[in-house]
């Protein structure tokens, strides 16, 4: 199983908020102290975590709830930072509190849900450095402990935490490993539960709130693609980027692929900093990428706070051939441009999308089109007009020439933002004719065209373009394009029914 970043991160997202009573089950207990540290930690104040947990004393008490909470301490450190050494230090701890946890009350129905969520922290954590093998067994091992807990205890409606993500995403895995790990489930199943436990933790104002908010925004977003639906989620339930880095990254990624570019760098310039909070450089990344989109001159400042203090692999190909395309569309240094490419090549791994992307980029050696590249950077903010502006002038230079496939390709996408479906649909198709079927251009734009018919309830067109969509190449976009189509088969399949 494939999981990125951007999913990894709504799965495990952070939670705040309070109960007003302790819950208590047996050794197991999930008291007014667990709840505080639990809040501190998953937002980031770690060492105010760490103090109040302390302070709990919960190894002299027995009570191993201490144990599911503090690995939230390791999880996020080791996720946000990418510390290799320390990854290696402190994977022990996986089966140090497994291990303590499973002598608890195993009549608990925390017994098995909190070993299951150890167990897919340090799955996803596992994915995180490169480990799959070992990851997929985890994330079996924690699916069958959820499924047995729902049976033993069908009331427990925090089951649906995880079981609602996974349920959703078991589409997205071969059939034959379905069969063969007997996993079940459907994105209709994952939502509805995840649905319901919303609807339980806003009514209780329960801790796990913001972290099944998270689960059912991405479930909406990218299994459903209800992408409106997705982000307004999130002033549903009131989450609040202010006081939280986690609530910051789910929000501004929300609005920018809503098109509110504008509101997602303003979440992001909001968002806390202080050294109270574990340092997160990705979020500065994401500012210097979305100021880019806006053509800001000082995007790259943010882009290479980035580079200079993260320690980690992920996204630095991408921050670097970000950096050569501000180079290139907003200081016109081709000088620059090349050696950020060359950067590019050199450093980081190509183990999610964004990163074999800017890599294939960097490998081919070729300087793009300005033009394109700016309206390409212009729509990726949602600045559709000025996109489309930007390359209809130079419409002419286009045909027959060697980026006559990418032309037609950011047309289609302009003409779609702009809800001209028409006009979108006629682009796509001239593209997947056209196109270099080397790059990912016809690939996308066949998983787009099945999006506008399946919004016309033309099914039939819309399975038939999902399906060419998986037929074509990515060009390094293959998990993310392939696997939103295969969600939109099944959508279709589900309304077949």
């Amino acid at each position: 199983m494939k999981l990125d970043f951007s999913i990894i991160i709504f799965l495990i997202f952070g939670m705040t908020g309070t109960v007003s009573t302790a819950l208590t089950q047996g050794r197991l207990i999930l008291s007014d102290q667990m709840v505080a540290a639990y809040n501190e930690i998953s937002a980031l104040r770690i060492q105010e975590g760490k103090r109040i947990l302390q302070k709990s004393d919960y190894a002299a008490n027995n009570n191993w709830m201490g144990l599911y909470i503090e690995n939230y301490i390791d999880f996020f450190t080791l996720f946000i930072q990418e510390d290799k050494a320390l990854y290696n230090k402190l994977l022990p701890n996986r089966n140090y509190r497994l291990k303590k946890i499973r002598n608890a009350d195993s009549n608990s129905p925390y017994y098995r849900f909190c070993q299951a969520e150890i167990i897919l922290q340090w799955a996803i954590i596992k994915l995180k450095f490169n480990d799959k093998v070992s990851a997929a067994r985890d994330i079996y091992e924690a699916y069958n402990l959820l499924e047995e807990n729902q049976q033993k205890y069908p009331d427990f409606i925090l089951n649906n935490k995880s079981q609602s993500i996974i349920h959703a995403l078991a589409e997205n895995i071969p059939s034959w490993v379905r069969r063969l790990l007997k996993i079940n489930g459907s994105i209709q199943k994952g939502t509805k539960e995840i649905k319901a436990l919303a609807d339980y933790t806003l009514e209780n104002q329960h801790m796990f709130k913001n972290e099944v908010v998270a689960i059912y925004s991405y479930i909406q977003f990218y299994s459903n693609n209800k992408k409106q639906d997705a982000y307004d989620l999130l002033d549903k339930y009131k989450l609040d980027h202010r006081t939280n880095p986690l609530i910051a990254f789910l929000k501004a990624t929300m609005a920018q692929k809503n098109g509110y570019n504008e509101t997602a760098i303003k979440i992001l310039e909001e968002r806390p900093q202080s050294n109270n909070y574990l340092q997160m450089h990705y979020l500065d990344f994401l500012l210097g990428k979305f100021k880019l989109y806006r053509l800001d001159k000082d995007a790259d400042e943010f882009i290479l706070q980035f580079v200079n203090h993260f320690k980690g692999q992920h996204y630095r190909k991408e921050a670097y051939q970000k950096l050569a395309w501000h180079s290139l569309v907003v200081r016109n240094d081709r000088n620059a441009y090349l050696k950020y490419m060359e950067k590019c090549k050199n450093l980081g791994t190509t183990l999610i999308d964004e990163d074999k992307q800017a890599f294939r980029e960097a490998r081919n050696n070729e300087i793009p089109d300005i033009h394109l590249l700016k309206s390409r950077l212009l729509y990726d903010g949602g600045y559709y007009q000025r996109a489309y502006d930007v390359i209809a002038n130079h419409a002419q230079e286009y045909v027959n020439s060697s980026n006559e496939g990418e032309y037609y390709y950011r047309m289609a996408r302009i003409q779609d933002a702009l809800n001209k479906d028409n006009e979108a649909v006629k682009y796509y198709k001239i593209t997947i004719e056209k196109s270099n079927p080397n790059k990912y251009y016809a690939c996308s734009a066949a998983l787009n065209t099945g999006l506008i018919y399946e919004r016309k309830y033309k099914y039939k067109d819309a399975e038939f373009y999902f399906n060419k969509c998986l037929q074509l190449n990515a060009e390094g976009y293959g998990n993310s394009l392939h696997q939103k189509a295969k969600s939109g088969i099944e959508r279709i399949n589900n309304n077949k029914n």
